[in-house]
């Protein structure tokens, strides 16, 4: 069986650590809730993603992403658009909330499906083809762009390069770089056809962007989009932030359907 941690268990080892009560936690991520809806449609209109500045006083734990996302006042957004409905028309509920500090992006994801799958072994895997969550960004002034995809059981899959090449997978020291933390735990497990609500916490440095020179994301305005996926459950589906007008089969790798990340 998958030790799932409650969702209220894991943001109240984050609000300990932050040294603040429960309901004011509560209270915050509630206010921010109700920004989630209006800030969709911001950037369903603009196809811009605001990824604000927080102050951190200590390097971040991944355990305490989703609480310093939530008493940051950061907004969740939910995955609207699925460019392939007519093929795919199921839709699990997906949001997530990111920022930065100027070396990390730090990404919560929140995720309530009817299926979920974690079979690849180790970094590097087919993490596509389970329940994954993943961030395709192009820096700044660059003509690379990366994915940076992560499933429910924690594993990595990190390219970088430029569309319609052989992108390379980033080093193994790279990978170990992004800190994760999954609700559902950090070892495989195959297809369970049964409901879950999961999340997963990211914390991403700059030096995943192994491709190019990052030393600050302060001001950057990068191009992007964010997606979940599932090529092999049983109910496959994509999902994506921006919306992609492709209507042949399903490709993320489309950077000319990209948004804008505009780091403050």
């Amino acid at each position: 069986m998958i030790n799932q941690k409650p969702v209220s268990l894991w943001l109240m080892l984050a609000v300990a650590s932050l040294l603040l009560s429960p309901q004011t936690i509560n209270a915050q991520k509630n206010n921010n809730q109700k920004k989630m809806q209006m800030e969709n449609n911001c950037t369903q209109e603009k196809s811009t993603l605001l990824v604000k500045r927080i102050q951190v006083a200590n390097p971040v734990k991944v355990e305490q992403v989703e609480g310093l996302l939530v008493v940051n006042g950061i907004a969740w957004h939910r995955l609207e658009h699925a460019p392939w409905e007519d093929r795919f028309p199921y839709r699990p509920r997906v949001q997530f909330a990111i920022a930065h500090t100027g070396r990390e992006i730090l990404l919560a994801w929140d995720v309530e499906e009817s299926c979920v799958r974690a079979v690849a072994e180790a970094d590097g895997g087919a993490v596509w083809q389970d329940s994954c969550c993943e961030l395709f960004i192009q820096p700044e002034g660059s003509n690379n762009y990366y994915n940076i995809e992560c499933n429910c059981g924690g594993k990595l899959l990190v390219q970088g390069g430029v569309v319609g090449t052989n992108r390379p997978v980033a080093e193994a020291s790279v990978m170990s770089l992004v800190r994760r933390f999954s609700t559902l735990g950090n070892e495989p497990f195959p297809l369970i056809n049964e409901p879950r609500h999961w999340q997963l916490c990211e914390v991403i440095p700059v030096e995943a962007f192994f491709l190019d020179d990052v030393s600050d994301l302060s001001g950057m305005q990068a191009r992007g989009n964010l997606y979940k996926c599932g090529d092999r459950l049983a109910k496959p589906h994509y999902l994506s932030m921006f919306p992609i007008h492709l209507p042949e089969k399903p490709a993320f790798h489309c950077p000319q359907f990209f948004g804008t990340l505009s780091f403050e």
